[in-house]
This record gives C-alpha cells, sequence and structure tokens, in this order.
C-alpha cells in the first residue's frame, strides 16, 4: 500500500478587507472627502457661470466710429442742440426711472438723408465722459421721453427731419465731452463735441 501524504486543499483567495479611515470621532473619512470634492465642483461651476453674467453685463458695447470724409452714419446726419444734466428723474408719477448717478438728456435733430425709410436706433448712440468712458442710452426713460409726434423712436421717412431726447444715466460727479452718433450698432457713427450744460 502506498502512503500519500495528506495535502490540505489551497485556501481560496479573499481580497484584503477594506480598512476605512476613520476620524477621532469615529466617522468614515471617504463619504466626507467625496461631498467636499462635489460641493467644491457645484461652487466652482456656480462662480464661473456668475462671472460669465457679470462679463456680458458691464462690458460696454462699442461703436465704430467713421473717419473723416466718410458718408454720413447709414444715411443720418445729426444736430445736436442741447445738454442738460442733474435731471434726477424721468417718468410719469409712481412710474418714474430714477438715476443711479444723474440723468444728462441729449437734444437732438436727426435728418434721414437716404432714398428710403430708416429706423433710427437710439439704443446704439453713446456719450463719453473727459476720460473717454462711454455710456448707453436709458431705454425705459427714452420711451417716456419720446412718447409722442414723429420722435427717435419711430421710422424716419427720406428727407424727414425728427426731433427728440436721448436720456444718459451717468455718475454725478462725471462731466460729458462727446457723444458717438449712428444710425445702428453696426454701421460706422459720427463722433461729435457736446456743448457745456445748461
Amino acid at each position: 500500500m502506498t502512503y500519500a501524504p495528506h495535502r490540505s486543499a489551497p485556501a481560496a483567495h479573499r481580497a484584503p478587507a477594506r480598512r476605512a479611515l476613520l476620524h477621532e470621532d469615529g466617522v468614515d473619512v471617504h463619504p466626507v472627502r467625496a461631498r467636499l470634492w462635489i460641493a467644491g465642483g457645484v461652487a466652482v461651476s456656480t462662480a464661473l457661470v456668475a462671472f460669465g453674467a457679470w462679463a456680458i453685463v458691464t462690458t460696454p458695447a462699442t461703436v465704430t466710429v467713421a473717419e473723416p470724409g466718410d458718408p454720413p452714419a447709414a444715411g443720418f446726419a445729426f444736430d445736436v442742440t442741447g445738454l442738460r444734466c442733474g435731471v434726477p428723474s424721468i417718468g410719469p408719477e409712481g412710474m418714474e426711472q430714477k438715476a443711479t448717478g444723474q440723468f444728462c438728456l441729449l437734444d437732438l435733430k436727426v435728418t434721414n438723408n437716404s432714398g428710403e425709410p430708416k429706423l433710427f436706433d437710439s439704443g446704439a448712440q453713446r456719450v463719453h465722459d473727459t476720460n473717454g468712458v462711454p455710456y448707453a442710452v436709458a431705454e425705459q426713460a427714452a420711451v417716456f421721453l419720446n412718447d409722442g409726434g414723429s420722435s427717435l423712436l419711430a421710422e424716419v421717412e427720406p428727407g424727414e427731419t425728427v426731433t427728440g431726447v436721448l436720456p444718459f444715466d451717468v455718475p454725478s460727479d462725471v462731466q460729458l465731452s462727446e457723444a458717438t452718433l449712428t444710425g445702428a450698432m453696426s454701421t460706422a457713427g459720427v463722433r461729435v463735441t457736446l456743448p457745456d450744460p445748461r
């Protein structure tokens, strides 16, 4: 009889047990770290979105300025007839638009020198202070100022001249020196020197 030495069956391979990394108070640290990473990612994403929105809102639109000798801006000719500053609010009582600083009101004549009706884009107009900082038209206040008759907000017929007032909300300590006037945002404008406010 042949003797065969007894061999025990090989033990099944077991994955080493995962040791939980515990904080001093016995809380498993891994889920806590995961939550912190997720919260951090959400906060960074929110900050980036907010910054993008801020950049869009605060970036001033630019208007190309025509060189001397260029044709009139989109067929329009302009005549600045006055400037008034220090106006605190515009509009009917209960609906008035209050200035953040002050409203400066630009009195303007616009003539359509083209051979077709054209819409004057009031929102494309800019005034500039003595440091060159541009300011856009306060659109809602402009509606209150030009809500009757032939105005800057209506289509201008060929050869027609219309008058109106463009309001600009500027800081109280700002002095305006120039305006860039154009028919539309996509067309070159003309730079004019503003009169002293009265």
